[in-house]
């Protein structure tokens, strides 16, 4: 019985928080991952590791605040959304960042160029002054419920103005318990 309330809890919680990013992304524009963790896909856990132009490894301290997954409202797809993650990106900042990503299915989920004005784009977002976005390239998502990894080909980009930076690469693994 109590292992019931404890669960609504938890999913009132992911959608409350869900809802509260999604409409910071509408105000924006933009899907985005806030602060993105880094590590490479055979490293740790809730580590995402950023390579190339801009590097650096940012961390996720799996909460229900912070990892929330599941069906998307349309219940056409899923979404995951990571956040509060901590480290350095060199050249992009420190901070808070987070993660979404919007794969199809579950399983591996292929990613193209972004569409800055869909809901369904990966990103990584900073909660910096200005904001910093990593906009999904190419790539993909791997997303198994509670557990995923990301392998993608970003882009840099200072949200609401037209600027446009290098590419990295930003490889991870998130595990959000069960």
């Amino acid at each position: 019985m109590f292992e019931s309330i404890k669960r609504s809890r938890g999913r009132r919680l992911r959608d409350t928080t869900t809802a509260l990013i999604l409409s910071g992304m509408l105000f924006s524009g933009a899907v985005a991952l806030v602060a993105p963790s880094t590590a490479s896909a055979g490293g740790a856990s809730n580590t995402f590791t950023f390579k190339g132009a801009y590097s650096g490894t940012l961390k996720l301290t799996p909460s229900s605040f912070n990892c929330s997954y599941g069906k998307t409202y349309s219940g056409k797809g899923f979404l995951v959304t990571l956040s509060h993650m901590k480290g350095t990106i060199t050249g992009a900042g420190t901070g808070a960042w987070a993660m979404s990503a919007y794969p199809t299915k579950k399983g591996t989920t292929h990613v193209g160029a972004a569409n800055v004005q869909s809901l369904t784009d990966s990103s990584f977002q900073s909660n910096g002054t200005p904001i910093i976005s990593f906009l999904e390239k190419s790539g993909s998502v791997t997303y198994e419920g509670s557990t995923g990894s990301i392998n993608m080909t970003v882009e840099y980009h200072a949200v609401g103005s037209t600027t446009y930076g290098k590419v990295a690469t930003v490889t991870g693994s998130w595990n959000c318990g069960s």
